[in-house]
């Protein structure tokens, strides 16, 4: 991978997705280091990245997911500067459905970017791998990915009851997604 040409997607002019590569490893590292705290309100895992190799080993099952065609997760660089991680968790081919997923530095927090970036998700699983559905979840107190998948278009479906386990105890998870069909005639309402 070091070697190839690197994977990434303009979200704007200064906000890129890239593929992260072992070399972004201590940024990675000091970045979830960074938001430990922050995170792991919802992010219970994030606990389990202790060190530098431990993210070596994230960013290895990044290009494993990649390369297995089940979707992606990039770094959001801002400026060359690593401030979050976004992508699509997996691809179910056999339905053509995918959920995106993404978490970014509590500085950047409350200024769209993240919204910004989840749009150009939606755009690459619609357009680029021509699914049908994408899902976002989140827990019920999760209020920033509440605003997030409603500014994106996404229509709430539902509550699944228990659905994920955090640090503290079992959450309530709500469910957005939006339809290929739902999404083309966003897109062209807007033109």
């Amino acid at each position: 991978w070091e070697g190839k040409v690197l994977f990434s997607i303009t979200v704007r002019k200064n906000i890129l997705l890239r593929l992260l590569l072992h070399k972004d490893a201590k940024a990675f590292f000091e970045l979830m280091n960074r938001n430990r705290e922050h995170l792991s309100r919802f992010m219970p895992r994030i606990t389990e990245t202790k060190s530098v190799e431990d993210t070596e080993k994230v960013i290895t099952l990044f290009l494993k997911q990649l390369s297995d065609n089940n979707g992606f997760r990039a770094g959001i660089f801002i400026d060359d500067q690593l401030i979050g991680i976004a992508g699509l968790k997996y691809i179910d081919w056999l339905n053509l459905k995918t959920e995106v997923m993404y978490w970014i530095d509590k500085n950047y927090g409350g200024k769209g970017i993240t919204t910004e970036c989840v749009r150009k998700i939606i755009e690459v699983a619609f357009i680029q791998y021509n699914l049908n559905k994408v899902i976002i979840r989140m827990s019920v107190d999760n209020i920033g990915s509440i605003k997030v998948a409603e500014k994106c278009g996404l229509h709430f479906e539902g509550i699944n009851r228990q659905d994920e386990m955090l640090s503290t105890g079992f959450t309530d998870m709500r469910v957005y997604s939006i339809l290929k069909e739902e999404y083309c005639k966003h897109s062209r309402d807007i033109t």
